[in-house]
Formats: C-alpha cells, structure tokens, sequence
C-alpha cells in the first residue's frame, strides 16, 4: 500500500501534471493556429462585382443578341419594391426609361435584398459610365454585365452558403477545444487541490 501511494504522490501525479500542461498548450497552439487560419472564412465574399474591363473582354469572345437581355423573365415586385427609373443613377436613366426595359431589368434584380440591389445598381452604373466613356455600345455592355453579374451572384449565393456551414464548423471546434482546455485546466486545480490537502494532512 505505502509503494502504491508513493507511485501515486510521485510518478503518477507529475505524469498526470505533465500531460494536463501538454494538454492545454497544444490546444491553446491550435486554437492561435486556427484562428490565423482560418479568419479569412469569417470575412464576407465580395467576389460578385463585376469591371467594365472583364465586360469588355467578354464582349470581345462572344457576340451578344437583343437588347437588355434575350431571355426576358417574368419580373417581380419584390424584387425592386420602392424603385422607379427616377431613382436611378443619371447615367442610367436613359437606357431605363422605356417600360419594358425597366421591367428587364426589375426581374434581373429579382430576389435581391435592399443592400444588394444597390450593390447591383452601384455597379451596374460605374460598367455603363465607363462603356460611355470609351464609346463602347451600352446595349452590348449591359447584356454582358446582366449575364456575368448573374453567374457571379449565383456563385456568391452558393459561397455564403458553404462559407456560413463553415463558420459554423469553426465555432464548434473553436468552443470543443476551449471546453478541453478547461477540463485540463480544472485537473491541474484539482491535483493542486489534492496536493496542498496531503501536506495540511501530515502537518
């Protein structure tokens, strides 16, 4: 009995120590690591904007039919609730004015939020002041800017949704390795605890 109980003051409590200390300094390492690692995943994609130089160069590769898109889906009221061609910006007001223009372009904003639609206007405006600028055909200019504005929010929709499956993948594991550096951390209290206990006992 009094061997075990050496072993168990001795070697079994400094191992014990020891691997609690080991513990909670690799987790706190992994957790810095992660953090640095993976912040990136926590800061929103602003991948969906669209340059008048990445419009023209797609213009340049394939030839583009009708006018403000061929497609022509059927527009939604949601989806530009409070707009008017009035509230557009100047330099767009006059390819906008028409009725069925506007209505193209209402239905290419369908299903965008308020912050969005603006985004998607903002830029819309900034392709089209540019594509004046350089003489470019607007028409032209617009179609392409609705066929890579799409595809480009499209994708920012499927990576908000990866991103946000993400993020919660990195919370779990951020607070499952913070649990454990608790637990190791409440061991070395209570090894403390038992430690100061067994001195006050033989005093």
């Amino acid at each position: 009995m009094a061997f075990l109980e050496s072993v168990e003051r001795g070697a079994l409590f400094r191992l014990t120590r020891f691997l609690a200390f080991v513990v909670i300094l690799a987790l706190s390492l992994a957790l810095v690591v992660g953090a640095f690692a993976f912040a990136g995943d926590l800061v929103p994609n602003q991948a969906s904007k669209v340059s008048f130089s990445e419009v023209s160069n797609a213009l340049n590769q394939a030839p583009q039919v009708g006018q403000y898109g061929s497609t022509n889906p059927s527009p939604s009221e949601e989806g530009s609730q409070g707009l008017s061609p009035g509230d557009l910006a100047f330099v767009l007001q006059p390819y906008f004015s028409s009725t069925n223009n506007w209505e193209v372009l209402k239905a290419h904003m369908e299903g965008l939020d308020s912050s969005d639609r603006t985004e998607y206007l903002d830029n819309l405006a900034a392709v089209v002041g540019e594509a004046k600028s350089k003489g470019e055909d607007v028409t032209s200019v617009v179609n392409k800017y609705f066929e890579l504005k799409g595809s480009r929010l499209a994708l920012a929709k499927a990576d908000s949704a990866d991103r946000s499956m993400h993020q919660l993948y990195i919370v779990g594991s951020a607070v499952s390795i913070m649990f454990l550096i608790a637990l190791a951390s409440l061991i070395l209290v209570l090894l403390a605890i038992e430690r100061n206990t067994r001195r006050d006992g033989l005093a």
